[in-house]
């Protein structure tokens, strides 16, 4: 068995006073900071003209939207009717242009026995919106299903899923599977995949990209342009994983909330599992069990390319660091992949791994095979049992860690929050203004940042 395998087997919320001091009670929950959601419009094109077909009879029917028996193309509308559907077929839906959008007139819901599920095949160019009119509501509705609810099959390009509920779901809620190799060429990986917006409670993993078979110098289902936000996730207390996916280029993943998860669950989970390189920034993560992320690293091609880990807020786990890098040997196929680096900076993390059964840092460091690793600005606060040494990373490897300009305290109340639930900072705070220079735009609220002389932590 590979190392990297043997890793992967290996809002009830009670509220407390702002100004209370941290706990080392991994019972006590806190409440997590408010985030607002801006996932981007519609999908639709304000220049162009749109069709509209209506769809679906509810009454607990099925219904299939085959592209091959009925043509639809850039300017159209499929508008789902209001009703209960035992199962929705998507498949076979191109569009070069603006995307062909698929939509619901009223809820549109999935709900009960395992067989019950929406399937996407073969799409380039679609947009699946439960709230084409950006009322704030989900009109995709999945309760009460044992196994995955929403399975992807085939080549799925340029596809956006936005505005979807689950609840009580038994098996993954949205699954990818593919052994398509990669070559390079665009035809063998699939490119520009939007999970924007999606609400889960009580569910298994949210979802799960995996590659079949990566042995050898091969690589199998990679994706390029993989984008998560804006997503909440909570209660479910032996979720393990919430987000894994295994080859990607580019991930952007950002403004996703995860509250109240994996009391129940003792494995080394990453609550999100994502091998390749990209952006993990403004996600807040909060009475949990696992590493908010454990990045796998690695680059494709043979330019070097950087993981970046800030603006995220990470607090009150049971156990483990609020984040890990590291690479594998497997991942590194000659005139394929490369390594790559890492930067973690500008994050706020506290209250971690309160069972003290493990260490707990801001990030955990491992081997990266290459890749350079730099740790800074980084705010903490009550690590009751950190690596003896730093409070700010631990060092699992030969990988050398350049860190500066991190600032721990005992407390929450020492790091100077002026409103501890919103981890903002009070004007004689000593990590107001006292972090490295950096061209960081904004904070975790989207507030202008002192590139000059920024404040430390996820907060200006």
């Amino acid at each position: 068995m590979n190392k990297k395998l043997l890793y992967l087997l290996v809002f009830t919320i009670v509220a407390f006073a702002c100004s209370k001091a941290s706990s080392n009670n991994p019972d006590e929950k806190i409440i997590p900071p408010v985030m607002e959601d801006d996932s981007s419009g519609n999908g639709l094109d304000s220049s162009q003209h749109y069709v509209t077909h209506y769809v679906g009879q509810g009454k607990n029917s099925n219904l299939t939207i085959d592209g091959n028996k009925e043509h639809y193309s850039c300017g159209d509308i499929i508008s789902i009717n209001a009703g209960n559907y035992d199962q929705i077929s998507i498949k076979n839906l191109a569009s070069d242009g603006c995307p062909i959008v698929i939509t619901n007139g009223g809820d549109v819901l999935i709900t009960g026995d395992n067989g019950r599920k929406m399937t996407l095949s073969n799409l380039n160019g679609v947009v699946i919106n439960g709230d084409l009119s950006n009322s704030g509501k989900k009109g995709f509705i999945f309760k009460d299903i044992g196994y995955q609810p929403v399975v992807l099959n085939g080549d799925i390009n340029n596809l956006t899923l936005q505005n979807l509920s689950f609840t009580n779901i038994g098996d993954y809620v949205i699954n990818y599977k593919s052994n398509k190799k990669y070559n390079g060429n665009p035809d063998s990986y699939s490119q520009n995949l939007k999970f924007l917006s999606i609400s889960c409670e009580n569910t298994a993993p949210m979802l799960i990209i995996t590659a079949q078979n990566n042995s050898g110098s091969t690589l199998t289902h990679v994706i390029k342009n993989l984008e998560i936000a804006y997503c909440q996730f909570r209660n479910s207390p032996d979720v393990g994983t919430v987000v894994q996916a295994d080859n990607v280029e580019d991930y952007n993943i950002h403004h996703n909330q995860i509250d109240h998860i994996n009391s129940e669950n003792d494995e080394h989970n990453g609550i999100f599992l994502i091998s390749g390189n990209g952006r993990f920034h403004h996600n807040v993560v909060t009475n949990h069990q696992g590493n908010a992320i454990r990045a796998w690293l690695f680059s494709f091609g043979s330019t070097p390319k950087t993981v970046s880990i800030y603006n995220n807020i990470v607090v009150n786990s049971r156990k483990y660091s609020g984040f890990e890098v590291q690479s594998f040997r497997e991942d590194m196929k000659a005139g394929v992949t490369t390594y790559a680096n890492a930067l973690i900076f500008n994050n706020t993390c506290g209250d971690l791994n309160l069972s003290k059964d493990w260490y707990g840092s801001v990030v955990d460091v491992y081997d990266l095979l290459g890749g350079s690793c730099e740790v800074f600005n980084n705010l903490a606060f009550n690590f009751p049992s950190p690596k003896p040494g730093s409070n700010i990373w631990d060092l699992q490897g030969s990988t050398k860690v350049k860190g500066d300009h991190n600032l721990y305290f005992n407390t929450m109340d020492k790091a100077g929050f002026s409103i501890g639930s919103e981890f903002s900072l009070s004007a004689n705070s000593d990590a107001k203004g006292a972090g490295r220079a950096y061209a960081l735009e904004d904070d975790f609220y989207g507030k202008p940042r002192n590139t000059g002389a920024p404040s430390i932590g996820a907060i200006e």
